[in-house]
């Protein structure tokens, strides 16, 4: 079985699906990008924006299937939000300047455990900010796949600090 794929939206999938890496997603429900804002010192606002799943339908004729495994990466992804925000928060410590926009592939095992995890970009953020990041995502557990075969998530975030006008 071809294994599903599960994009998440952002400039990043923008910039792909303008090289024609990738078709451009058909739109299903999506909710606003969550925000957290946290302080690593005294009055130094961080962000992380991890943007909502996004289904990419692989034929319009078939049961979208990717609905619910959309809805359960969401979820999941959304659970490691502090765990993944502290990674960063740790590395703003000593780098205040430190930001990063990066995409983990995720690709999610028959059973529902996470079988591997690479990323793409975050340099900046060095790689033992990396290392936190990749080993909170493969701690992760999602949902089997519908019909077996393994699932790959997509998903871009933008780790950067929080500019103070934007808690406004």
């Amino acid at each position: 079985m071809s294994p599903l794929r599960i994009l998440v939206p952002s400039a990043l999938l923008a910039c792909a699906a303008c090289t024609g890496a990738l078709p451009p997603p058909a739109p299903i429900e999506t909710q606003a990008p969550r925000r957290i804002e946290v302080t690593a010192e005294p009055q130094v606002p961080c962000d992380l924006v991890c943007e909502q799943a996004l289904a990419v339908a692989r034929n319009e004729d078939a049961p979208d299937y990717n609905a619910r495994a959309t809805a359960n990466a969401n979820q999941v992804l959304d659970a490691m939000h502090d765990d993944l925000l502290a990674c960063y928060t740790t590395r703003i410590a000593a780098n205040p300047d430190a930001h990063g926009f990066l995409t983990v592939d995720i690709v999610i095992a028959s059973d529902g455990h996470v079988q591997r995890v690479e990323t793409t970009g975050g340099a900046v953020l060095g790689p033992v900010t990396m290392r936190c990041l990749t080993r909170r995502v493969e701690r992760g557990v999602f949902e089997p796949p519908h019909g077996g075969g393994t699932l790959t998530i997509h998903v871009p975030f933008s780790l950067r600090r929080a500019d103070p006008e934007e808690s406004t």
